[in-house]
């Protein structure tokens, strides 16, 4: 089985499982819990990544897509959306979520664990957890460590048409070009691109 995660270079083989997420505590585990997040595809590694990022153009030059390969001795459990509670994708945390990730992080047989993204609509896609504990590094390598993660294509567009204090109306086709904006004005972009994130939380 091949599984995925973005990280700093520096850390793509660190197993351990006592990142930020051990820290602060993340949708599946508690703070102090150690886990290890992953992704059933690259594609749902890099939609993750826009939870924390206002556009995968600022990801920073040192992290890497990991690809790694898990052992078939290494048991994997199956939560399916249609097992588990709406409150699931509640944003920004769900507490259901939380505590039952961590009841089988600390008591859980397996080592791995594919639970619904909440990056892509319906749970259509998975993530992993991975206890450290169960997970010995025998069981999972790195085989390839990815730099250009995304299409310089991607996220192109320049927000020019949002004025700083009013709603987005993109009508104006100009908007619509890519943008050739250097890094340096990059700064600017990312105030857009946050004032358009919080527009559209106060929608929902």
């Amino acid at each position: 089985m091949r599984i995925y995660r973005i990280c700093r270079i520096g850390h793509l083989e660190n197993f351990e499982g006592q990142g930020a997420s051990f820290r602060h505590g993340r949708r599946w585990n508690k703070a102090g819990v150690p886990v290890l997040y992953f992704a059933e595809s690259a594609s749902v590694a890099m939609l993750e990544m826009a939870n924390y990022l206002p556009s995968p153009r600022l990801v920073p030059t040192a992290y890497r897509l990991g690809v790694y390969e898990v052992a078939s001795s290494a048991a994997i459990k199956r939560w399916h959306v249609s097992d588990l509670p709406k409150e699931r994708d509640v944003f920004p945390r769900s507490q259901w979520a939380r505590q039952a990730g961590t009841e089988w992080l600390l008591h859980g047989k397996e080592s791995l664990l594919s639970v619904p993204s909440a990056a892509v609509p319906g749970g259509l896609e998975n993530i992993v957890l991975a206890s450290p504990h169960r997970l010995a590094p025998a069981r999972i390598r790195l085989i390839e460590a990815l730099e250009d993660l995304y299409d310089s294509r991607a996220f192109a567009i320049q927000l020019s048409c949002l004025p700083l204090n009013s709603s987005p109306d993109c009508s104006d086709a100009k908007a619509r070009r890519p943008s050739t904006a250097a890094p340096a004005r990059w700064d600017h972009s990312v105030r857009r691109f946050v004032r358009l994130a919080d527009y559209n939380h106060r929608l929902t």
